[in-house]
């Protein structure tokens, strides 16, 4: 049977339609699939959830003694730079800011007694990923708001926590004692295939009931250490391939300054051998 003009006119627009259809269903599709397999959510912590934390970094505060004026005002501004991925040009210190890199797990921990005491992991003071700079904003794809909130969080709560440690003292010094119990904390643990680095802001001198290099017969000679120490997990930490990096504060008292010798800085250099950790290079507070 011969169709009609208008039947066939007809045919042609419903066929058009449903091909229509179809392409709005395949845009449709292939955006909300494009979408889900670009977009990455994050956690409460600003990392990633479908593949966590690019690194881990744990920034160890020491709170023995404290800072100097020029030195409280050098650490704050120092690590407002650094926590936002920049060194000052006027100071051009060798920081490895690959520390905080974007994406990396950057948590804070304190030197303190009372938590070594007990026999317990060491939990971070506050811990959060470095989230995307809101300058990096890419179009309709990223809230640039939302970007600013979440790295201005980041800056303050770590600038925060560093602000009130440095209005505190506690005395003693368990800084040995710390890099062993973070090594064996879950908190540290938590991402086990990824990068690790400590980076320590104190004095080095270390002072426990365990060992002191300010006590008589001990000091910062490594023998001695080793001879105290031997048979004990302070002799076989175990930090394979993490980096370390010390932002060191000298002391003005003249008892403190005879310590922070070459002496010193070679017992470190030789407890974390030991644990076959990578050394960086030593960089001063100011002041």
């Amino acid at each position: 049977m011969i169709q009609s003009v208008r039947d066939q006119q007809k045919k042609r627009k419903d066929l058009m339609g449903v091909v229509g259809i179809l392409a709005i269903v395949l845009l449709v599709g292939g955006g909300f699939y494009w979408l889900n397999s670009t977009s990455d959510p994050l956690d409460e912590n600003f990392c990633s959830l479908k593949n966590g934390p690019n690194a881990v970094t744990a920034v160890i505060f020491d709170k023995s003694e404290q800072y100097s004026r020029d030195q409280v005002t050098d650490i704050k501004t120092s690590f407002g730079l650094w926590l936002s991925g920049q060194e000052a040009t006027t100071k051009n210190r060798k920081i490895d800011l690959g520390f905080f890199a974007e994406g990396t797990l950057v948590q804070l921990y304190v030197t303190d007694q009372e938590a070594i005491n007990r026999p317990d992991g060491l939990d971070p003071k506050a811990q959060l990923c470095v989230p995307r700079d809101f300058r990096d904003a890419q179009g309709w794809i990223d809230n640039p708001d939302f970007l600013k909130a979440d790295y201005q969080k980041f800056v303050s709560t770590f600038t925060n926590a560093i602000e009130e440690l440095l209005q505190e003292a506690e005395g003693t010094s368990p800084i040995m004692e710390t890099f062993v119990r973070i090594s064996n904390s879950e908190s540290f643990q938590a991402h086990p295939t990824k990068p690790h680095n400590m980076f320590i802001i104190s004095d080095m001198l270390q002072s426990s009931d365990n060992y002191s290099h300010y006590r008589a017969g001990e000091g910062p000679d490594w023998n001695n250490f080793q001879k105290k120490m031997d048979g004990t997990v302070y002799l076989r930490p175990r930090l394979n391939g993490v980096k370390w990096q010390v932002f060191l504060a000298v002391r003005e008292d003249p008892r403190d300054r005879a310590l922070q010798t070459n002496r010193l800085s070679q017992f470190w250099v030789n407890f974390f051998d030991k644990a076959k950790a990578e050394k960086l290079e030593w960089i001063l507070i100011d002041g």
